[in-house]
């Protein structure tokens, strides 16, 4: 699925706002005219999110600079927070950002659950 249908499924759950979507997709690149915004080429590279658990499996990845834009408007990512029962999701999210903005590349966050459940999250080096 691209992008722009991933931020137009996060408008169908209630995720984020239809104003939200046009700055996230504006920072994505993606716009009706004009060039596309400068990007550095840290925000070029992929934001990983993988949960391998009991339950769902969740592949997920995006532009650096989408993410960043994601958790500016929202304050959170496109995680399945079941799978994530114990976890402090507000430091988590704080944690990722402060990577993001010192442009850290490789794992940013691994857990491994106590029923077998394991996230990653980084950034293609």
């Amino acid at each position: 699925m691209d992008e722009r249908l991933r931020v137009l499924k996060m408008i169908e759950e209630g995720t984020i706002t239809a104003e939200q979507a046009a700055e996230l997709l504006n920072a994505m690149g993606v716009e009706e005219a004009g060039e596309p915004p400068a990007r550095t080429n840290y925000d070029k590279k992929m934001f990983r999110i993988i949960v391998d658990g009991s339950g769902d499996k969740v592949n997920i990845q995006f532009p650096v600079g989408a993410v960043k834009k994601i958790l500016k408007v929202t304050g959170r990512l496109p995680i399945p927070e079941k799978e994530l029962q114990g976890v402090n999701l507000e430091e988590m999210m704080d944690a990722i950002s402060d990577c993001l903005d010192g442009e850290i590349e490789g794992d940013l966050i691994s857990v491994e659950a106590a029923d077998g459940t394991r996230v990653r999250i980084y950034v293609d080096k």
